[in-house]
């Protein structure tokens, strides 16, 4: 599927000690489709780390999007992630409310690069 481009803030959140999830740093998503999507951030996260994202959309702020780290490249002061916001196709293919299809359909609204 084709990722579609866009420029929203994302804030990042990822478990810590007590199992609470806190707010770890603000990126920037690059683009995205029903499957994932890719940011850059300031911050290095090893593939599998599970994260939380608040997507901030024109209109409303998408909350507590569960993802996981895909891949982390180094991308000049810092680093390119690939995220993916689904545990299994099963999951996303059965859940009509999952977060990240609330982004389909939005493109035309979405600032794009």
């Amino acid at each position: 599927m084709a990722r579609i481009s866009t420029q929203i803030r994302v804030d990042i959140y990822r478990l810590g000690l007590l199992g609470n999830w806190r707010y770890l740093t603000c990126a920037k998503a690059l683009d995205y489709n029903r499957y994932g999507i890719g940011l850059v951030a300031a911050v290095k996260l090893s593939a599998g780390t599970d994260v939380q994202l608040d997507l901030h959309c024109p209109g409303m702020i998408l909350r507590g999007v569960s993802a996981q780290v895909v891949s982390c490249q180094r991308a000049g002061q810092g680093y390119r992630l690939g995220l993916r916001t689904y545990d299994t196709l099963r999951d996303l293919v059965g859940d009509s409310n999952h977060q990240i299809r609330y982004l389909a359909g939005m493109e035309a609204m979405l600032p794009a690069l």
